[in-house]
């Protein structure tokens, strides 16, 4: 899972807080969709255990600096053929920092979005004897959220240690998830993409067909 966004109540901070959860039932198998897209990275000159990072891809920053537009968006589009052919579903939970009253609002009403999901999805979690939960630790607000979120859980529920981007896909695949759903949640919200992500996406209806319409489709159901 990968997360967007401040626990900072002051929108100033960030005004949206998005969490994605990538669901993988690891008796299947992904590997080879792994490295696939390790192959194709390689292909294009980069490490083939590159990590990406979709925010700074966008936005031509960090490691990504130099990169033109163009390579940028070949990087993007294997992810994406990733994210498309792996078999994992995912779950998304996002708010509007600027309707919240209270500094226990952001918290309490994602509690209730996840305790919500993974209700209404009890008989799919109660048919694993084990759950695992990788998480890299980035804001220690949302590890204490999932703890209350999978409680019930609690003695099937390993929150796996030690957590690193680099070296999960399905991590990079929720960091790149998380990205869009925050675009599409500016979006709706009545904002405009910034410069840099109008010109990466070559416009919104492009966004729309290539990039929202693919991940819909890996919704969980």
């Amino acid at each position: 899972m990968d997360e967007s966004g401040s626990f900072d109540p002051d929108v100033g901070s960030s005004r949206y807080y998005v969490i994605c959860l990538v669901l993988h039932d690891q008796a299947s198998d992904i590997s080879e969709a792994v490295e696939r897209l390790g192959g194709a990275l390689a292909a294009m000159g980069l490490d083939h255990d590159h990590c990406i990072h979709a925010g700074p891809l966008i936005r031509r920053e960090r490691e990504y600096a130099n990169f033109l537009r163009e390579d940028r968006r070949r990087i993007l589009g294997r992810m994406m053929s990733f994210i498309r052919k792996a078999d994992f579903s995912y779950a998304c939970f996002a708010l509007d920092k600027k309707f919240l009253s209270g500094d226990t609002a952001l918290h309490d009403i994602l509690l209730q979005q996840l305790v919500r999901f993974l209700v209404e999805n009890a008989n799919d979690f109660n048919s694993y004897a084990h759950l695992k939960i990788y998480y890299d630790d980035g804001q220690p607000e949302v590890k204490s959220l999932l703890r209350e979120a999978f409680a019930m859980y609690a003695s099937r529920t390993e929150f796996v240690g030690e957590v690193h981007p680099e070296n999960y896909r399905l991590f990079q695949a929720a960091d790149t998830l998380c990205t869009l759903e925050l675009m599409r949640l500016k979006l709706k919200s009545g904002e405009r993409l910034s410069r840099s992500e109008f010109e990466f996406f070559n416009g919104i209806q492009n966004l729309n067909r290539n990039y929202f319409k693919p991940i819909d489709q890996k919704r969980h159901r």
